[in-house]
């Protein structure tokens, strides 16, 4: 993707978001946005290829909020952004894609050229016509929605909200700490993650395997 982006708009300043999404997830990759978007300068074109239906007739989709502009399947991956989205297209103009056309490999074929296309300015209008709806994804309540690397879980609780005490699995985490070292080491919590979403810790230990938690699990505070 990246040599398809370089080759047509050399002067593309690209990044790497994020690697570690689990295949296929859309729900992850939309809470990856949510949490990132904010955090980038105004004009980033966000390219979004969690995209199991690559392949079918699933469409794709570019669209844009009042900062950043996005390419995305339209299968909920754009659900949770955190600006409304203002504007969306079907990117139907084929003449943009690579030939032939992967049924696999959407992601170099047609999500690259078509950035390429956007950052050599290309108008957005001309990419397919608009679309007032997609495909949504619903926030959850009190679940466990994903896990990071270290093991911690992210939970679709706003850390804002959660005045009371946390329970999981009829365990009492306690009240909401602001950071892991609350609390001495191995001892699970509560904390005030860093994307304003409460999450299960473990203390220099990691809450997912201690506790053999899931995505879904429900989470309450009380």
């Amino acid at each position: 993707m990246k040599a398809v982006i370089w080759s047509r708009a050399p002067r593309a300043r690209v990044v790497d978001l994020c690697h570690g999404i689990p295949p296929g997830d859309a729900r992850a990759g939309a809470l990856a946005l949510r949490s990132s978007v904010p955090y980038f300068p105004a004009k980033t074109l966000f390219v979004c290829v969690v995209d199991p239906g690559v392949g079918s007739r699933r469409r794709v989709l570019w669209a844009r909020t009042k900062r950043h502009s996005f390419l995305a399947p339209d299968n909920g991956l754009l659900s949770w952004l955190p600006d409304p989205v203002l504007e969306r297209r079907a990117v139907t103009d084929a003449s943009l894609f690579l030939e032939p056309l992967s049924g696999t490999f959407h992601g170099r074929d047609l999500f690259a050229p078509v950035a390429a296309a956007l950052l050599n300015r290309r108008p957005p209008s001309s990419l397919g016509p608009r679309v007032d709806a997609a495909v949504e994804i619903a926030w959850p309540e009190n679940e466990i929605l994903a896990f990071d690397r270290f093991g911690n879980a992210v939970t679709s609780i706003p850390s804002k909200t959660a005045g009371g005490r946390v329970v999981y699995k009829r365990r009492d985490l306690g009240p909401l700490r602001t950071h892991y070292a609350a609390v001495p080491s191995g001892k699970p919590l509560a904390v005030a993650g860093s994307s304003h979403l409460v999450e299960l810790s473990v203390r220099d230990g990691d809450f997912r395997t201690r506790f053999r938690a899931s995505i879904g699990d429900p989470v309450h505070v009380r």
